[in-house]
């Protein structure tokens, strides 16, 4: 047993019997059989069955998360786009030089927000493509260099010369080149290792991007009990199953001002005008992290931080902002979020164990900073502040706790 535990392996059952014989009609009970891990990632679930045939041995069912791979399909390989490679400089020629940032019209948000997005499009499609397979994994490694490449190339051309021609000369010859290659990978791979890590407070995306790749066991979701006594067999089942159980904990409220509480004093006012400046837009858009992903809409931070320092980009955002505020309504991209299910800690098969992390659309966030800011800045009434209502069909706001009455 230490020398198990000295290798990092776990035991899974410790009480429990595993064999059960009769010596001398005397029934003997014993923990003979034992599952151990060296991950608790690996084992979903484990239970004691009855023995087969005339065993006497039970039997023992494992829920693995790992599963062999049986698809022997092609991986196939997509472009994507590689913001690092591209400077903020040229971004803004291309949108000062090339795009005219004129709405044709501007009777409904939904058309003004997809001519908006079509030549943001047109923008970033400017940016260098890299190759990386449907599981968004890159093709080659990220410390890969051209020099390694021929290194590789070279290695792989002694090998054969060796298998064609097994001499003691093409065998030194091999074994050399292939420890060249190992050497400057080696160097290759430390060199990167400390560039992500030298960068970790302004860019802390690329280090643990590097960590997941590193780890032998990938958590993904298993399949989710659905409360019926049944299990989810495909992606689709646990992501509807996800779903349910995530709408489930959130509260439904009617729509419509909230109701109001007679124990509380609450001074009331209606913002008829706000007044959306140009120079608040480009405030936010300048502080965007252009390290951050992109919402469902695919627009990415850089690109629209980049294109703030072109005056017309800004004023055709303040324009669809102002859309937004006078109709009361949204484009319908920005009411979807990207939703990725955690998980905290417990069974896995619970889907009440996980925590949905949503990713919503960057300029909607923008536009929500800029609203919550306009209602901070009429908090001059009375010196108490209110509870704000606005009349273009946004929901009620609360700004802050109001005063208990004495």
């Amino acid at each position: 047993m230490d020398v198990f535990n000295d290798n990092g392996l776990t035991w899974y059952f410790t009480n429990d019997i595993t064999r059960r014989r009769l010596v001398k009609d005397t029934l003997q009970e014993s923990l003979l059989d034992q599952v151990l891990y060296t991950n608790d990632a690996l084992v979903n679930g484990c239970k004691i069955v009855s023995p087969l045939g005339k065993s006497d041995h039970v039997g023992i069912m494992l829920d693995l998360v790992v599963s062999p791979s049986t698809d022997t399909r092609v991986k196939q390989k997509v472009l994507k786009p590689i913001w690092g490679k591209v400077s903020s400089e040229k971004l803004l020629n291309i949108s000062i030089n090339d795009i005219d940032w004129d709405f044709s019209s501007t009777n409904n948000v939904q058309d003004m927000w997809a001519e908006l997005h079509g030549k943001l499009e047109a923008v970033a499609a400017t940016v260098p493509a890299a190759s990386v397979y449907l599981d968004n994994r890159p093709v080659k490694l990220p410390w890969s260099t051209t020099a390694l490449k021929r290194m590789r190339r070279n290695k792989d051309r002694a090998w054969a010369e060796f298998d064609v021609d097994p001499t003691d000369i093409n065998f030194s010859n091999a074994i050399s080149k292939q420890h060249t290659f190992a050497e400057e990978e080696f160097k290759a791979k430390v060199k990167y290792e400390k560039k992500i890590t030298s960068n970790l407070k302004q860019n802390c995306k690329a280090f643990y991007a590097y960590l997941r790749n590193k780890r032998q066991v990938k958590s993904s979701i298993v399949s989710l009990d659905r409360g019926d006594g049944t299990r989810t067999d495909t992606t689709a089942e646990s992501a509807e199953v996800l779903a349910t159980a995530f709408s489930s904990v959130f509260v439904r409220e009617p729509p419509g001002p909230l109701p109001k509480n007679d124990s509380f004093e609450v001074n009331e006012c209606v913002i008829d005008d706000m007044v959306i400046r140009s120079s608040d837009v480009k405030k936010q858009l300048l502080k965007l992290n252009i390290f951050k992903s992109s919402g469902p809409d695919g627009v990415h931070p850089k690109l629209l931080k980049s294109l703030a320092y072109d005056d017309k980009f800004v004023e055709a955002v303040t324009q669809l902002f102002v859309k937004c505020s006078e109709t009361g309504t949204l484009p319908e991209i920005w009411k979807s979020a990207s939703v990725v299910a955690l998980f905290k800690k417990g069974s896995k098969s619970d889907p009440l164990n996980y925590r949905p992390v949503s990713l919503t659309c960057i300029l909607c966030k923008a536009f929500t900073v800029i609203l919550k800011e306009l209602l901070e800045d009429s908090r001059s009434f009375n010196g108490d502040p209110p509870h704000l209502t606005l009349n273009h069909g946004f929901p009620v706001i609360r700004l802050s706790r109001p005063k208990k009455i004495a």
